[in-house]
């Protein structure tokens, strides 16, 4: 018994020796990198949307507060094949890199207003669509003033795009595709038209987040199914209307209570200016509970949270977030999260949900 415990013994050790023999021959931390950058390179970009069928994919949750696990506020429309993306959050853009998201694909971008947290990636999503192989301009849609936002970014990334092109050559990155183009919808009602193509129906849709004017929400409707994106709004029956008979509304949600206590105690903390401003947004922002009932007014299926505020770090918070949300609105209703992903099968009354890492 007491040799065969010194012959393992014994084995241990000289398997341990030739370990730490190879590792100062071999180049053990760069053999491990190089699998690991070869199962991330034969990752295949991920299929948003099957064929006819309408998706949104949640590429940011967050509001302006940082929040570690959420980016600022984004969303990803695929109607079949095509992508679209509502507003660009500050790290939404990293999200869709990540996820594999086949960045070339997107169409447009439909900006809601234009607070930072919502316009902040939109450099970088110029970038990365051209990049991976976008090869006509990208349409930047939006309220008046969407002009001044494009020229300022296709001004600001100018330098960028030159040494990239310089850099790697006019065949792989054409300057002349880069650049942004604004398209403005005019609103002179509750509604306008902002897209039609493809089959895709996008209606702009006024919303109350003054002193923002305008700033919409939007409408997609593709082969049956629908899906509303309040962007940043008080509650606001106007809304409620356009969004009648959504498969799903996707709206933003503030708890004040929570937003009240965030300033007491930044108040007794000696930060008065941070305490101010949770005062002051709390007039142009809707809670779970408003939300809850603008979704029982449109009759919408899935009501979504989305512009988290404020950040909600443990399930204990969730809970208070969405605290007496279920006495208005018993069923169809989800916080939502980077990665939530939902898809509706054409023409059916089918909601999927998932979610991605």
């Amino acid at each position: 018994m007491k040799r065969a415990a010194t012959i393992i013994v014994g084995v241990i050790v000289v398997l341990i020796a030739a370990v730490w023999i190879a590792m100062q021959f071999v180049p053990v931390d760069l053999w491990l990198y190089r699998h690991a950058a070869t199962d991330r390179a034969g990752v295949p970009d991920i299929q948003i949307s099957k064929p006819q069928e309408l998706s949104v994919l949640l590429c940011g949750t967050n509001a302006p507060l940082p929040d570690p696990n959420r980016a600022g506020g984004c969303a990803l429309i695929a109607a079949g094949n095509d992508l679209y993306v509502v507003d660009t959050g500050m790290g939404s853009v990293r999200n869709l890199m990540v996820w594999h998201v086949p960045l070339e694909k997107i169409k447009g971008v439909f900006f809601t207003h234009y607070h930072s947290d919502h316009i902040g990636d939109l450099g970088e999503l110029r970038l990365q669509t051209w990049v991976a192989g976008r090869r006509t301009p990208l349409k930047v849609y939006g309220p008046p003033g969407v002009e001044d936002i494009v020229a300022g970014f296709n001004r600001a990334y100018s330098h960028d795009a030159d040494y990239r092109t310089a850099h790697h050559g006019e065949k792989m990155l054409p300057r002349e595709d880069v650049d942004l183009v604004p398209v403005v919808i005019p609103m002179n009602g509750a509604t306008a038209p902002a897209l039609n193509e493809n089959g895709l129906k996008v209606t702009a849709i006024r919303v109350d987040h003054g002193p923002v004017k305008p700033a919409y929400g939007y409408r997609f409707d593709y082969n049956g199914r629908s899906v509303t994106i309040s962007g940043d709004t008080a509650p606001y029956h106007p809304l409620a209307v356009a969004a009648r008979g959504s498969d799903v509304l996707v709206h933003e949600a503030q708890s004040n209570v929570m937003v009240t206590i965030l300033g007491e105690v930044l108040a007794k903390a000696n930060r008065p200016r941070p305490a101010k401003i949770m005062h002051d947004i709390q007039n142009y922002h809707t809670t779970p509970v408003q939300a809850a009932e603008i979704a029982n007014e449109a009759q919408a299926k899935l009501l979504v949270f989305t512009h988290i505020n404020p950040p909600l770090p443990t399930r204990f918070a969730e809970r208070a977030f969405v605290d007496g949300v279920s006495n208005v609105r018993p069923n169809g209703v989800l916080l939502g999260r980077d990665g939530t992903l939902i898809h509706l099968p054409a023409h059916s009354t089918e909601i999927e949900q998932t979610s991605l890492p």
